[in-house]
């Protein structure tokens, strides 16, 4: 017979959390505390422990996929393991198709180490890197990850922390814990939030040679406009000038040279900025929907071009957007896109994303990001017209 104080807890159910982490040091002092502590808040844990022995890399990519939080362990041994980089790779994957959100856990290293590959944490990544030169695409993948999962907002626990480890195991679990709540929550009111609220449409690959003469500016139908007036709002195309958007280091000659362009006789100037040495890539560019038709679905996209020397491409751009809700609930999309692709074309439309406007009585805020991070790469010749909002039908 059992003793009195003993406890038979249900199995965990809710949405799987996925930890990705490196080392025994890790495991031992940190892991073995964070999975006992998740486990009794009655969160749906898996570690690789949880594998059966024997189970090749594809099995624990697939537990990825069956996850809905990714919580990724930084520490200095990380970069040392294929086998991490691998699942990195795989998180930023569903990450960027929306499935995954992504809760990066800077472990005893500074997020600027992890961010800019620095000290051990960068050589360790960068002798992976030199013997597997033979598998480039796996590491770009690994690399792009190590750029895309930091920017997600994360906790860390610095190595002369005041904090112990049990008092940060404590905070993440609450703040875990608050997380899933706000996704049952989210959960219950989805069906409501889709018939009455903004929301995101899955993002599309855009073609450059359905539009090479920069197709983001052609006026909508006259249909569309007439059916607006109606409506209340506008369905012809705006933009957002790259004046108007938040662009890094846009004040300094050496980095962005402006200029101005007309594109048809008669037309008012538009100015346009060229990159010129740049290792660090953001822009920005915000709107909100009070102008836009409420229940028409519109897509944001950078217009832009590549001059024909442009270079320092090789890694794609992230496009990031959020969409901020009347309520101060916010969705995200994330994609990457390879502007080498586009050297040497006109004017090309690269898609941030997809969103529903909401009504008018509850207007929503959309933010669109660019940003590459690769600052091995000297980027130049990308030319920045704006950020155009039209409708997709």
């Amino acid at each position: 017979m059992a003793s009195s104080s003993s406890v038979v807890k249900p199995t965990p159910t809710g949405p799987q959390v996925f930890i990705c982490f490196r080392g025994a040091d890790v495991r031992s002092h940190f892991i073995s505390h964070l999975d006992p502590a998740l486990r009794e808040a009655n969160i749906n844990v898996f570690i690789d422990d949880d594998e059966f022995l024997g189970t090749d890399l594809v099995n624990l990519l697939k537990r990825i996929e069956e996850s809905e939080i990714a919580l990724v362990i930084f520490s200095e041994d990380f970069t040392s393991s294929y086998r991490c980089l691998d699942e990195l790779a795989k998180i930023k994957e569903c990450k960027d198709q929306g499935r995954l959100i992504v809760i990066p856990i800077f472990y005893k290293v500074k997020p600027s180490v992890v961010k800019y590959l620095k000290g051990n944490f960068g050589d360790n990544f960068r002798e992976l890197e030199r013997n597997n030169l033979h598998m480039q695409q796996r590491t770009q993948k690994w690399e792009e990850a190590l750029v895309s999962i930091p920017e997600s907002i994360g906790m860390p626990l610095a190595e002369q922390s005041e904090k112990t480890d049990k008092d940060f195991i404590t905070s993440m679990v609450i703040k875990i814990q608050k997380l899933l709540d706000y996704m049952a929550a989210r959960r219950n009111k989805e069906i409501e939030a889709n018939r009455q609220g903004v929301s995101i449409v899955p993002a599309r690959k855009p073609k450059a040679e359905a539009n090479p003469q920069g197709g983001s500016m052609v006026p909508a139908a006259r249909e569309q406009e007439r059916e607006a007036s109606h409506q209340g709002g506008s369905v012809v195309p705006s933009m957002v000038v790259a004046k108007h958007l938040v662009i890094t280091h846009s004040e300094k000659p050496q980095r962005w040279t402006w200029s101005t362009i007309n594109e048809a006789p008669n037309s008012t100037e538009i100015e346009i900025a060229t990159s010129n040495k740049l290792y660090w890539l953001k822009i920005v560019g915000t709107i909100t929907t009070e102008n836009l038709t409420p229940g028409t679905k519109y897509e944001a996209v950078f217009v832009v071009k590549l001059d024909n020397n442009a270079s320092g491409w090789e890694i794609p751009v992230t496009l990031k957007l959020k969409v901020v809700q009347h309520d101060g609930d916010d969705d995200r999309v994330d994609r990457t896109e390879n502007l080498n692709d586009y050297i040497g074309l006109n004017w090309v439309d690269i898609l941030a994303g997809v969103f529903v406007v909401p009504p008018k009585t509850t207007p929503a805020t959309i933010i669109c990001t660019m940003y590459q991070y690769a600052d091995e790469y000297k980027k130049k010749g990308l030319v920045v017209k704006g950020l155009a909002i039209r409708p997709t039908n």
